[in-house]
């Protein structure tokens, strides 16, 4: 399941994937990498720790965790569409769908 509402602490909006299935694990190396060959700017790679990359405009914060934080967006629909495009990227589109 995937859930995207705004963020309290700052504009923006706050993504997490969740599954009772398994566990919600993104490879920050291999997810950069496949987004960068979707044509988005990685401006930050931290493996391990986090990503940070620009997106249709809006700069994006990916974690381990599976949580995304788009800085910016009001949209939450818009997140999720943008959210979908990272897990189908981290491999774990199906086990958060």
């Amino acid at each position: 399941m995937i859930i995207a509402k705004p963020c309290v602490t700052m504009k923006g909006v706050v993504i997490s994937g969740y599954s009772w299935d398994r566990k919600v694990k993104v490879d920050l190396t291999r997810t950069a990498q496949c987004l960068k060959e979707k044509g988005y700017t990685v401006k930050k790679l931290l493996p391990g720790m986090m990503l940070i990359l620009e997106m249709e405009g809006y700069e994006t914060s990916v974690y381990p965790s599976g949580k995304i934080i788009i800085k910016l967006l009001e949209d939450s629909k818009k997140g999720e569409e943008l959210a979908r495009i990272i897990y189908d990227c981290a491999g774990v589109l199906e086990v958060v769908s």
